[in-house]
């Protein structure tokens, strides 16, 4: 929620942004204008990356005021779009939950459309929950709409209270950045903690240390919109890399200045008059700086940026890919 008391008008969050083209007198000016309540016409370009929340050193937390004005403006996409996300995303039947054994892990939705990186040793023994009455709903504010979301979290949080656990692992970045931070920020309290999967793949790497093969690879990194909710655990993925023997090329476009994947979902949503501009730019700075593969943590942004990466020369993987070959292990096609 946009904190205005914290708000002195600097002009860092739009200035910082990669897909507008504002200084900071212009950032400033523009931004005061939104807050006022005015028109303004950048409003139609915002990608909605979620990134000026993290540029923000105040913690105003500006992009939730630039949600609330594309909720309100109604426009931001074309309504039919939302209302098709969210039949498409609904929970179909009676909740009951399922009698489960720890170690848990939410793989929300995203299994169907990327069974793969769920395989192999790092997975044997843990339970799952999976489906749309564990769907996290964060795909919305992507579409200009908070409230889909702020509406669904209480009761998300209850099914997954409903499971009995101390701590459920998420898969999904989305997912935990819901739990971790927005949750939260709208006083909702959790009687489970919530585990990244960066944090359990460190774990299970440190406890099968002499199973690992140096992977020497040069990597790049795709950091997903996401993260920006939660960019403490970023130190944990240096670890993994540290571990498997992967060196994440310091390029221009990563961590706090990453790049967006670029996902339209299909032509659904447009993103931005630099898309897919910013796409090309992306995958050049990873191929500038000698990375041999780009690393996924969103399967969405595999799916937005995987053909381009290829097509540069870069192999794709997933984070749990990575890991699964360094344990000796040979992916499926």
């Amino acid at each position: 929620m946009f904190d205005d008391s914290k708000c002195d008008f600097c002009g860092d969050c739009l200035a910082q942004c990669m897909y507008l083209d504002f200084d900071r007198v212009q950032g400033a000016r523009e931004f005061e204008r939104l807050v006022n309540g005015e028109e303004v016409e950048w409003l139609k370009d915002c990608i909605t990356c979620f990134a000026c929340n993290e540029y923000c050193t105040k913690g105003a937390q500006p992009f939730d005021l630039i949600l609330e004005k594309m909720e309100a403006s109604g426009n931001y996409v074309n309504p039919k779009i939302v209302f098709g996300l969210k039949k498409n995303f609904a929970p179909k039947g009676e909740f009951n939950p399922p009698e489960l054994q720890e170690p848990v892990m939410s793989l929300c939705t995203i299994e169907p459309n990327m069974p793969y990186p769920i395989k192999g040793k790092l997975f044997e023994g843990l339970s799952f929950v999976r489906g749309r009455h564990f769907f996290c709903n964060v795909i919305f504010p992507h579409v200009g709409n908070e409230s889909i979301m702020r509406d669904n979290i209480q009761t998300l949080v209850d099914k997954y209270a409903s499971l009995g656990v101390d701590e459920v692992i998420f898969l999904h970045d989305d997912c935990y950045s819901l739990m971790a931070d927005i949750a939260p920020k709208y006083g909702i309290e959790l009687s489970f903690r919530p585990i990244h999967i960066f944090e359990y793949l460190l774990n299970y790497l440190e406890d099968h240390k002499v199973a690992i093969n140096s992977l020497n690879m040069k990597v790049a990194y795709q950091r997903p919109c996401a993260s920006r909710f939660t960019p403490w655990k970023e130190p944990m993925l240096d670890e993994i890399f540290t571990l498997i023997g992967v060196e994440r090329v310091a390029r221009k476009y990563d961590g706090k200045h990453s790049l967006c994947c670029g996902q339209d979902m299909k032509g659904l949503v447009k993103r931005g008059k630099k898309y897919p501009e910013y796409q090309d730019v992306n995958i050049k700075d990873a191929k500038d700086h000698a990375a041999q593969a780009m690393i996924f943590l969103c399967p969405m942004c595999h799916d937005a940026l995987s053909s381009k990466c290829n097509e540069a020369g870069l192999q794709t993987l997933m984070v749990t890919d990575l890991c699964r070959l360094a344990l000796g292990e040979e992916l499926e096609d």
